[in-house]
């Protein structure tokens, strides 16, 4: 149950987090952890005791938590992708069918096998049912391949990393899709061997299974966590950098810039581009000569516009 606690408290931590870093962005990772959240925080066990007889007793939360479990998964696909610049139709659509499938197997499975009484052990008191091991097996596959879809993205695009915490976080996401892929083997053996009766495989398996779920969730978080902050490192080395190159080209407006009457912008990008623009004029209709100092401010200034 500690554990359970401590990742809790990380997935609400970073929700928040997320929720503040992604103000005025996409939420898509947000969302995720906020899912994340939802499953790991219903899955504490007196929360669970206390919630489930609520909703009848028959183990909804279970079912409920999973779904949610699920519906992240997709999200963290979807925004990882996303977040990479490998996002498009096909790869949306073909998680939205996955997520709309699987869901409608696992409720369905729910339904028809003989549910116990409210437990925090619902698989091993439930696993002998074969709707049971249907249950488990269809969101375990689902879990492992996206989990593992996600570590193969992030690893043919860890070049890419603009920042150290994009590459750490790239990494980190790679290592829960290493944990996600293994936990998906170990759960379906378990659960395999659970309904033909082999309860000894079952036990032997319980140590990995113990490592890999935990370990899945708390990489894929701070991947996701990390991931988010690189992203505002480097938009952050970029406004700086841009705010930076403006100040540097001031004096040299003012003594060969013309003025192209641009229409206002708070946008500090685009002044920069403004001021190059009317430098660049400026120094062709008056045919004045920058000094080597002024000709290389002005390379500054230009590089950090490529950038921005």
């Amino acid at each position: 149950m500690i554990l359970s606690v401590v990742q809790a408290v990380l997935l609400v931590a970073g929700a928040v987090a997320l929720f503040v870093l992604q103000r005025g962005q996409d939420r898509t990772l947000a969302v995720t952890f906020l899912l994340f959240c939802a499953t790991i925080v219903t899955n504490v066990d007196p929360l669970y005791l206390w919630l489930d007889p609520l909703f009848g007793g028959v183990n909804v939360v279970t079912v409920v938590s999973d779904c949610l479990m699920i519906a992240g998964t997709s999200t963290l696909l979807w925004g990882v992708a996303k977040a990479v610049g490998a996002a498009g139709p096909w790869l949306r659509n073909a998680i939205v069918v996955s997520c709309i499938v699987v869901g409608v197997v696992i409720v369905t499975a729910f339904v028809v096998l003989d549910k116990p009484a409210t437990t925090t052990t619902f698989m091993l008191v439930a696993g002998t049912h074969p709707a049971a091991a249907v249950y488990s097996i269809a969101q375990t596959l689902y879990l492992g391949v996206a989990l593992g879809a996600t570590g193969v993205i992030c690893v043919l695009h860890v070049r890419e990393a603009r920042t150290r915490t994009d590459l750490v976080g790239l990494w980190v996401l790679v290592v829960g899709g290493v944990f996600g892929v293994v936990r998906m083997v170990v759960v379906v053996v378990m659960d395999l061997a659970h309904v033909f009766g082999d309860v000894a495989l079952t036990r032997t398996l319980s140590p990995p299974y113990d490592v890999t779920t935990p370990g899945a969730v708390i990489c894929v978080a701070s991947g996701m966590l990390l991931l988010v902050i690189g992203h505002r490192v480097a938009q952050a080395r970029r406004s700086r950098a841009v705010t930076t190159a403006i100040r540097a080209l001031e004096s040299l407006h003012a003594r060969v810039g013309t003025d192209n009457e641009y229409p206002v912008s708070a946008d500090p990008a685009t002044r920069l581009s403004r001021l190059i623009v009317e430098i660049n004029d400026g120094v062709r209709s008056s045919r004045a000569a920058l000094t080597d100092r002024e000709r290389a401010v002005l390379a500054r200034a230009e590089a950090a516009l490529d950038v921005a």
